[in-house]
């Protein structure tokens, strides 16, 4: 014991001098800021490469089934159905990883009880204690795991506090849609400094989660929950060498879980989304000379009137057809009928938005070579305007309503299941809905009349 403690002094003793800067009332924030900075900058920059990758392999594997099988309900379901939906939410498996190896990596180093301790002073103004800040940061990775671990929390109302606000954190789901609309809608060649405009929008989304989620908390214990502030008790554990081969495992097991999502929750919604989206088809063309005609009855006589050829296969669609009638209501943030049908199709899980999008654009382009989505949504076009169809405003109203819609129905159950019915669950659906879509419109419609596009 008396070896352990004479070995340890050096560590507490470098670690004390560290900590005169990385949890200094100034220089403590501006570290840490610097830090998200620098690790969303790299989350979007490294993982290019390989989501590249990733996509050429999808547009070879799609090419490959064509060949094979030729033309047919089968090779439609499994290319446009399987591999470009579930192909492209794996496109994001590089960015999950990298985010998970630098939270990892944080944690093992003993950074993120520095960082908890400096969210303590934040977390004081909203009147929970640090210790909260544990299964908030969680809510980065899930935000399931990170409710259960609220269970520590020793008061019910602060309890209670924390897993409301944790919906409101970016959860990994919730990445893969920021990273698509960036990387297809954001320049990838700006930069400022030594960041990129990606990296410096996707930090802006993550900020904007973290102080929502905060300002949620300080309304909720000044109002509806209020209770006393008890006082922090944090142990700040020596800085270390990070173990490398626990933090392997970490990564593996969280991304394995992403992975395993993809292969089951996301996989069914993509056969059941692409049946909607495929059928039924349009009518065929007309054999040149005959007029495209059906019966209808007019003042109780049977006439023949002109099909309605212009509707475009997904438009005809059962699927196409709910987006078109949800489409005026989109219209206020700037998004059309295929927006939200992944909007409604994400209610499964956020990730299936990504996947329906591809649907759709698979489909609608299926005549077209493989092109990954990203690229597809770049080169969109309103076909009455000619006016792309996707523009930075618009994406960063659709951000904007994912940063605080509540479209995950396993976080609706588990809230149900630790608060015991269904009030709260009900309460934070409606309320996060609401202002997702109030904040997503205000976005784009102060952008327009800003003069953004």
């Amino acid at each position: 014991d008396a070896a352990t403690a004479v070995a340890a002094a050096p560590a507490m003793g470098r670690s004390a001098r560290i900590d005169r800067v990385l949890t200094h009332p100034l220089w403590g924030p501006l570290v840490f800021l610097a830090v998200m900075a620098l690790l969303f900058n790299s989350i979007f920059s490294w993982a290019t490469p390989l989501m590249d990758a990733i996509e050429a392999v999808m547009g070879w594997l799609s090419g490959l089934v064509k060949g094979g099988l030729g033309p047919g309900v089968l090779t439609d379901l499994l290319t446009e159905g399987v591999i470009a939906g579930v192909g492209n939410v794996l496109v994001f498996v590089p960015q999950i990883a990298l985010l998970f190896l630098f939270i990892g990596l944080l944690e093992d180093t003993g950074y993120m009880a520095r960082a908890a301790f400096l969210i303590d002073r934040l977390m004081a103004r909203v009147g929970l204690h640090g210790r909260a800040f544990v299964p908030l940061l969680s809510g980065y990775a899930c935000a399931i795991p990170a409710i259960m671990g609220t269970r520590t929390i020793s008061s019910w109302k602060d309890r209670l506090v924390t897993i409301l606000m944790i919906p409101y954190m970016s959860c990994s789901a919730r990445l893969p849609i920021y990273v698509l609309i960036i990387g297809a809608l954001f320049p990838g060649d700006a930069r400022y400094g030594p960041f990129t405009l990606g990296g410096l929008v996707l930090l802006a989304m993550y900020a904007l989660s973290t102080a929502s989620a905060l300002v949620v908390g300080a309304i909720l214990k000044r109002t509806l929950l209020r209770s006393p502030t008890p006082p922090l008790v944090l142990e700040l554990p020596p800085y270390r060498v990070p173990r490398l081969r626990n933090t392997a495992i970490y990564v593996y097991d969280r991304t394995a879980d992403f992975v395993r999502g993809a292969g089951t929750v996301i996989l069914a919604m993509t056969v059941i989304l692409w049946a909607l989206l495929s059928f039924p088809e349009p009518p065929a063309p007309p054999s040149p000379g005959d007029a495209p005609a059906v019966v209808q009855v007019v003042d109780g006589k049977p006439t023949k009137a002109p099909v309605d050829r212009d509707l475009s296969p997904i438009e005809y669609s059962i699927g196409g057809r709910v987006g078109k009638a949800l489409e005026p209501a989109l219209e206020p943030m700037g998004q059309d009928f295929r927006v939200g049908i992944a909007i409604l199709g994400s209610f499964a899980a956020r990730e299936v938005m990504v996947s329906t999008l591809g649907l759709v654009y698979g489909i609608e382009g299926a005549d077209d070579d493989d092109t990954g989505l990203r690229e597809a949504m770049r080169a969109a076009v309103d076909e009455d305007t000619g006016e792309r169809r996707h523009t930075p405003l618009k994406g960063l109203a659709l951000m904007v309503f994912f940063v605080y819609a509540c479209q995950c129905m396993s976080t609706i159950a588990v809230v149900r299941r630790e608060t015991g019915g269904w009030r709260w669950p009900a309460f934070m659906f409606v309320s996060m809905t609401t202002i997702a879509y109030v904040l997503a419109v205000l976005v784009y419609q102060v952008g327009l009349a800003l003069g953004f596009s």
